[in-house]
């Protein structure tokens, strides 16, 4: 019946199976069946787990072994960045556009294990913050803070975690209103007994079946419903994912980040500063001890962010010379009044 498929396929489209590259694969069929299957089609006997379109096809959970060429991947791409000298702003917007987007198409497929969601979090901050590949625990700012979005003064990093179940919650989506797709309707055959999803007890199905009707709880905690899931018309991973995010207080000063434009790495200092992040002698003692804490301009005073940039005496010329450049009259204020 499989082979007449086959061939009723090639006889419409015109298209026919290449032997040399096709394997049939099996799962609980006999061996004696397996042979005849293979000896009708031709095809070789594929054994498990072997990659698809680049990502690994096992009957077993995901291992951390399956996920290296995931991780080799974006250390390769990391490697080829460290001979050319890029500022931290370079590196996040690298993170962003090219790192996650590696990781992008594995978190649409799987669900990741926890341990290589650590491991990509930790290559993209060792990375940010030393600009190599070596795994190092050097932060200015934890990376969770740096999830957050730009307006609760962060810089809206993805949170590779909460986004991969965001999109496994898709396919929860597909099962709960496309009942006309040949998957979704073995899996209400087999699992769901024509009954309610969100009911579904799946002790007997597959680990990737589990993990689908699992993420009814991430819909639940933004209340959200089998019934409210099955009434969306279209689905929305960045919406899930900002719901699920929720709400944030926002910084008094996002404006001046979030509608800068400047250049990114003036953003990014800046950002820095807003975070008192900035490496000040002030910032230095809280690690190292410094004898010498006199501010390298004026050597008057103590050396922190609010006197380096405004308090200072070379700092107030240099702003006065900016506002009358700008045609704007009134003096240099203190650190805390210009933000």
């Amino acid at each position: 019946m499989l082979v007449q498929c086959f061939q009723k396929f090639s006889q419409v489209s015109g298209l026919s199976a290449n032997t040399e590259k096709s394997s049939a694969y099996f799962g609980g069929v006999p061996r004696e069946i397996q042979q005849q299957i293979l000896q009708a089609n031709q095809f070789g006997k594929g054994d498990l787990p072997f990659r698809y379109l680049g990502i690994p096809l096992s009957t077993k959970r995901l291992s951390i072994i399956q996920c290296k060429p995931l991780i080799d991947k974006m250390l390769a791409r990391i490697k080829s960045w460290t001979t050319r000298y890029l500022s931290y702003a370079g590196r996040i917007q690298l993170v962003k556009s090219v790192l996650y987007s590696i990781q992008v198409y594995w978190s649409q497929v799987f669900v990741l294990p926890k341990k290589v969601v650590q491991m990509i979090e930790a290559i993209c901050r060792s990375f940010v913050w030393t600009g190599g590949s070596n795994l190092s625990k050097k932060a200015l700012i934890a990376w969770d803070r740096l999830c957050l979005p730009k307006a609760a003064e962060s810089l809206n990093i993805l949170d590779i975690y909460t986004w991969n179940w965001a999109a496994i919650g898709k396919l929860l989506w597909n099962i709960c209103r496309k009942k006309d797709c040949l998957r979704v309707k073995w899996i209400h055959a087999y699992y769901t007994k024509a009954g309610e999803v969100w009911q579904t007890k799946t002790t007997q199905a597959s680990r990737v079946v589990q993990k689908i009707i699992k993420t009814k709880s991430m819909f639940e905690k933004i209340g959200l419903h089998e019934t409210d899931v099955a009434a969306m018309t279209k689905y929305s991973i960045k919406d899930i994912y900002g719901a699920y995010h929720g709400e944030f207080q926002k910084a008094p000063w996002r404006r001046m980040v979030c509608n800068n434009n400047g250049q990114p790495k003036w953003t990014f200092i800046l950002f820095l500063a807003l975070r008192r992040k900035l490496q000040t002698k002030e910032r230095i003692t809280s690690w190292a001890n410094l004898e010498d804490m006199d501010c390298v301009l004026c050597k008057q005073e103590n050396e922190d962010i609010a006197h380096l940039l405004f308090e200072c005496m070379y700092a107030k010329q240099v702003w006065s010379k900016l506002l009358a450049w700008q045609s704007i009259k009134r003096e240099v204020w203190n650190w805390k009044h210009e933000v």
